[in-house]
Formats: structure tokens, C-alpha cells, sequence
């Protein structure tokens, strides 16, 4: 049973995710999680559940004994576990070389043995180097038997699960990122991987490229756009394929609550083979590293011994992928191509360090292309395990005179796939993790905006002033008011518009003289002694006037006191109104000056002003509610790439009705 067929969809999936949230104790969901596992496992026969028993019986006991063991002693006993888990993988490995075996078990390897003996010999290893074995056979067991990682990786340690073992806690938002990365893989492997397989297979009939007499024919059956078709396709094909298995395995364990590691971070977007190799199969790849190529010496050891280091890593790559001898050849490839890149380690660190320039991008479009080129071939040498179609397939690539660059049947097959091939190319670069880190962005801005907006509603933190203590509360009351009136300050302007209002009002005359000029200091300061003396200011304030000319004594009469200010206000009324006319008449004119260009822009600019509103109100909205909208966008998409899978498990798809739309 495979994650992509409709059995595990349809029936295993729903049944065994309804029993594991049945209840939320934690030993239930660990009870249904192991048994669920040995039913999986169970599809592939008694004999791969007998052996992974086995295998896990001997793991945990040797592992409890390198835990109890002297330090002396440690060393044999982990070589002798050590032996215990390789002799088993290299025969059933190499089982179909040995004569002596009978058929029915030539061949024979159990259901995923290359991968929980990695995963056991990782454990046996960190107990060797005194980390804690585990004493619960359960929970041992459930790190042995984790259906997810079961069948095509990651190889997962067990110090990455223990902790979740006996401890996790659900997660709607593991829960929704699960799910839509496990439909994601699905669609993946079904519309895009199953697609591509099928395509270099037609295009180019592998049983053609077995015949010896191919080097010598004249007019090869095909041309070269399908060689390169047929390459093209197989090389994306395993990529997809391979990084879809992953992402169901990680979709499953999220959604039960496990972190598993990532092992494949758009290996095609490397601009070099070792850059490839860190985005590849990371997990095997950090397995070899902490567990061959480190206890050997790692880069420590002088350049020679380091070579020698890598020869082996590569070997034991290329055998552990295969048990034909293309497989290793396909190591040594790698292994090649990392040492010149060793040699030119300087030269690559100084392009990787140039900043901008065309130069610079050109040397990195360089570099992408080189990457590609060595891949392209590198999965060639995977593909043929026969040497012969391998021999046929190299040459076919080195353009002979009598090999034709392009055939009607291949031109017709390409247009039909075109749509194909662009969404693979797409799929198989970092779009989606481009995606996702502007969406964590977006989300954290989100997050951020709330949380201020929260800090503003509930204050900051308790520490803002009070009602009584606050300014506004202060200018509100009474006193505040009585207080401000006394500040203002006594200009003569002030005063002889105050003597107006007193005319006007009908106030006796030595009221109007006391506010007038009741500040002595204040005359004082404004009309000065020294540089006054015609006018003989009484600054003392005692006399009963202020001036002492003849005809300041005189007292007008109140009936023309008040008409006279009644008639200055009008006049006042008047010269402002007129002000104000020719105010109006002025912009009035200045408006109708304005050019038909000048009215345009200013059209131009209040579009771009709803624009940059609009855009604002928009980006306002995403970052009030990002996060709802990227886990109902998610799981709006894990609907529809589940439907998707559906229709094509059940044949109903309409994909080649698409493509051949393009």
C-alpha cells in the first residue's frame, strides 16, 4: 500500500485519523498510531512486519546495552550491533547476485529496510557516544514501526521524536499546514511525477536503445528533441516524485503532531553540485556526514585523507541507492565533480561573495547552468542500469551526423505537454517556499499591527496618567480657567479695544481709566520716563488722571461717546467686507486662469491619490486579517488538490484535456 493509491486516501487515512482524535489522552493516540502502523506495514506481507521485529527487538537491547556497558567494553559491542544491522541490508541488497539463493528470494528485500537500518544504526550511534537509550520498549517501537517515514524517508533520528513520543499537544494550525501539505504531495505526485514518467517513456522506447547495433546504424528511429525530451522528463520526474512521498510523510506526521525533518529545499535552484547536495536528500546526506565522513576525520584531517573520506561517502551513496554497478558509477560522478569544486573552493567562495554588477550575474547564471548540466547527465547514469543502453544514450548525446535534431511525432507529443513541463519546471524550483516565507512576513506584520493596537486600547500598561492628573482634566475645570484668564497679557491694543467695549457698554469713566492703566509696572516698562517726557505719564497711578494736558480733562458726553464707536464699527464692518470681496474676486480670477494642463494634473494626481487609498485600505485589510486568510486559503487548497487526486485515482481527469489545450 502506497500513500498515493485510493486505498490509503479513501479508506486507511479517514479510518485511522477518526480513531487517533477519537480521544484526547495521549496513550490512545500512541496505542492507535502503532497499530495503525503494523497494518500498514501488514499490506506488504508477514515477512516485513517479521523483519522490522526483529530489527527492532535487536536495536533496542543492543542500544541498552551500549547504555549500561563499561567503556571499554562499548566498542565491541557496538560493532557487533553494527554487524547485525548492515550483514542484513547487504544481502538483501546483493541477493540477486548470489547463485546458491533460491528464485523466490532472489531480489527479495523487505518493505523499507534501507531506511530503518539508517535509522537504526543512527541510534546505536548516539548510545555509543554516551546519549541516553531509551528504556520503553513502546516507545522504541513507535519510532520503529512510524508508518509515515516507513517507505521513503526522511531517516529520522530518534532524538527528533522522543520528546513528541511522550509529550505533543494538537495544533490547528499543524493541523491545517498538514493537511495541505499532504494533498499538495498528493496532486504532486499524481498529476505532475505519474505525468512526466509517463512522457519520457513515449517519447523515447527504452527496449530500442538495448540493441548493439545502434552505433553503427545510420538513421536512429528517433531524433534528438526526444532524447533530450525523454531526459528532461525523468529528470524532473524523480525529483517530484521523491519530494511528494516526502511531503505526504511530513503532511501525516503534522497532522498527528510529530515535527519531521525537512529533506528537500528546491535542490534544482543550486548553483553548485556541493549546494546540491545540501538541498537533496538532506536527511541521508546528514546521516553519511554525522555518521561516516565526521568519525573519520572529517575536514580536519590533511587534504589526502579527506579525499579518501569522500571516496568512501560517495561509494556507500552509490550502493546504498542500488545494488547494480551504475549506481556506484553514479557516485563516483558526484564524487568527481565535488572534488573539482574542492580544488576551486577559493575561486567559487569569490563569486559567491561579489556583490552586484553584470559580471556577477552572468558568473551565477553560469554557475546555475553548470549545476544543471551535471545533473541532467548524473541521472542518466541512474536511469540505465543496462551498459549497453547506457553506452547507446551517451552517444546519442553527442550529436552524430546521422541523428536528426527534431521528428514530427516528437514536435507533436512536446506542444501537447507543454503545460506540463512548465507547471513541473515551476513546481520544482522554491515558488512555494518564495510563497511561504512572504506569507510568514505578511503574518508577522499582521501580528505586530494587532498587538500595537491592543497596547493602545488597554494603555501602556497601566502606567498612563489618571483623570484627575491628566492635562485635559486640568484645563476643564474652573480654576484652570480662572488661571488662564490672568495670563494674558496687557498690550496696549488689548487695553484700547477693553476701553472701546467700556464706551460701548456704557462704563463710568474712571472704571475704563482703571483698566486702562491700573498697571503702574506695566506702563512703566512700556512708555518709559527718559524717553516720553512731553507726554508727563503719571506712573505713580495716584492722580485722578493720567495725562495732565487741559484738554484730556474734558469729559464727552455719553450719547456721542456711543454713537461714535457705533459708527467707527461700521466703518470697520465695512473695510473688511470690502477685504473680503476682493479676496473673492481675486481667487475667482486666479481659478479661471488656471490651463486646461494644470486642471489635468491636478485629475492626474487625485487618481493616484485614490490609488494609493485604495492600495492602503487593501494592504490594511490583508494585515487585519492575514492570518485567517492564509489557513482558509489553505485549507480552501488542500480541498481542491485532494479533489483533484480524487478524479485522478478514479480516471476522470481532465490534465490531458488541458494540455493538449497549450
Amino acid at each position: 500500500m502506497q500513500f498515493s493509491q485510493m486505498i490509503f486516501v479513501a479508506g486507511f487515512l479517514p479510518l485511522f485519523l477518526l480513531l487517533y482524535f477519537g480521544k484526547k489522552e495521549l496513550a490512545w493516540k500512541n496505542a492507535v498510531f502503532f497499530l495503525a502502523s503494523c497494518f500498514f506495514l501488514l499490506f506488504q506481507g508477514l515477512l516485513a512486519v517479521a523483519f522490522l521485529c526483529v530489527f527492532t527487538l535487536f536495536a533496542f537491547f543492543m542500544g541498552k546495552a551500549l547504555g549500561q556497558a563499561a567503556e571499554e567494553k562499548k566498542k565491541k559491542i557496538f560493532f557487533l550491533s553494527l554487524a547485525g544491522i548492515i550483514l542484513p541490508l547487504a544481502f538483501f541488497k546483493y541477493s540477486a547476485a548470489l547463485p546458491f539463493l533460491p528464485k523466490m528470494l532472489k531480489g527479495w528485500m523487505p518493505f523499507g529496510i534501507s531506511f530503518y537500518s539508517f535509522r537504526f544504526i543512527a541510534y546505536l550511534y548516539d548510545c555509543y557516544q554516551g546519549k541516553e537509550a531509551e528504556q520503553d520498549i513502546f516507545s522504541f517501537s513507535l519510532f520503529a514501526f512510524a508508518f509515515p517515514v516507513l517507505s521513503q524517508g526522511p531517516i529520522l533520528r530518534y532524538s527528533e521524536m522522543r520528546e513528541e513520543i511522550k509529550n505533543r499537544a494538537f495544533s490547528y494550525e499543524a493541523f491545517s499546514h498538514g493537511l495541505f501539505r499532504f494533498t499538495f504531495g498528493l496532486w504532486k505526485k499524481l498529476a505532475l511525477a505519474d505525468a512526466l514518467g509517463s512522457l519520457s517513456v513515449e517519447v523515447l522506447s527504452l527496449d530500442s536503445l538495448k540493441n548493439a547495433s545502434m552505433l553503427q546504424s545510420s538513421s536512429p528511429a528517433f531524433s534528438f528533441l526526444a532524447v533530450f525530451l525523454s531526459g528532461l522528463s525523468y529528470m524532473l520526474q524523480i525529483f517530484l516524485d521523491f519530494s511528494a512521498y516526502t511531503d505526504m510523510a511530513i503532511g501525516i506526521g503534522e497532522i498527528c503532531g510529530f515535527t519531521l525533518p525537512e529533506n528537500f529545499q528546491a535542490p534544482y535552484s543550486a548553483r553548485s553540485i556541493r549546494d546540491f547536495w545540501r538541498r537533496w536528500h538532506i536527511s541521508l546526506s546528514m546521516f553519511f556526514r554525522d555518521y561516516v565522513y565526521i568519525p573519520l576525520g572529517g575536514n580536519r584531517v590533511p587534504f589526502p585523507l579527506q579525499v579518501r573520506n569522500l571516496l568512501l561517502i560517495w561509494v556507500l551513496t552509490g550502493i546504498w541507492h542500488g545494488s547494480t554497478a551504475n549506481f556506484i558509477l553514479w557516485g563516483l560522478y558526484f564524487f568527481v565533480f565535488i572534488l573539482l569544486e574542492l580544488c576551486c573552493k577559493k575561486l567559487w567562495k569569490r563569486i559567491h561573495k561579489s556583490e552586484g554588477g553584470a559580471f556577477s550575474i552572468v558568473l551565477r547564471c553560469l554557475q546555475h547552468v553548470y549545476t544543471l548540466v551535471v545533473l541532467y547527465f548524473s541521472w542518466i547514469l541512474f536511469r540505465f542500469s543496462d551498459f549497453q543502453s547506457l553506452k547507446n544514450i551517451l552517444w546519442l548525446h553527442t550529436l552524430p551526423k546521422s541523428l536528426a535534431l527534431v521528428d514530427g511525432k516528437t514536435l507533436l507529443i512536446a506542444k501537447s505537454n507543454i503545460f506540463l513541463l512548465l507547471v513541473a519546471i515551476l513546481f520544482s524550483g522554491n515558488l512555494l517556499s518564495s510563497l511561504e516565507e512572504e506569507w510568514q512576513k505578511l503574518l508577522f506584520r499582521g501580528k505586530s499591527r494587532l498587538a500595537r493596537k491592543k497596547r493602545a486600547s488597554l494603555g501602556f500598561y497601566g502606567m498612563e496618567d489618571s483623570e484627575e492628573d491628566s492635562p485635559e482634566a486640568e484645563t476643564d475645570s474652573p480654576e484652570a480657567r480662572t488661571d488662564s484668564t490672568k495670563t494674558v497679557v496687557n498690550t496696549p491694543e488689548v487695553t484700547a479695544i477693553d476701553a472701546g467695549e467700556a464706551a460701548l457698554k456704557g462704563v463710568p469713566e474712571a472704571t475704563v481709566k482703571e483698566s486702562v492703566f491700573g498697571a503702574s509696572s506695566d506702563r512703566k516698562e512700556l512708555f518709559p520716563e527718559e524717553k516720553y517726557p512731553m507726554l508727563k505719564l503719571s506712573l505713580d497711578g495716584e492722580g485722578d488722571s493720567c495725562f495732565e494736558e487741559p484738554w484730556m480733562e474734558t469729559e464727552v458726553p455719553k450719547e456721542e461717546a456711543v454713537s461714535l464707536a457705533e459708527e467707527g464699527v461700521k466703518s470697520e464692518v465695512k473695510a473688511d467686507a470690502k477685504i473680503e470681496s476682493e479676496e473673492l474676486l481675486r481667487e475667482e480670477k486666479m481659478e479661471a486662469e488656471l490651463s486646461q494642463e494644470n486642471q489635468e494634473d491636478l485629475l492626474r494626481h487625485e487618481k493616484i491619490l485614490r490609488r494609493i487609498q485604495r492600495r492602503t485600505k487593501l494592504n490594511i485589510f490583508f494585515l487585519d486579517h492575514a492570518e485567517q486568510l492564509y489557513f482558509w486559503g489553505k485549507l480552501l487548497a488542500a480541498i481542491a488538490f485532494l479533489l483533484l487526486s480524487f478524479a485522478l485515482m478514479a480516471g476522470q481527469s481532465y490534465m490531458p484535456f488541458l494540455y493538449n489545450q497549450f
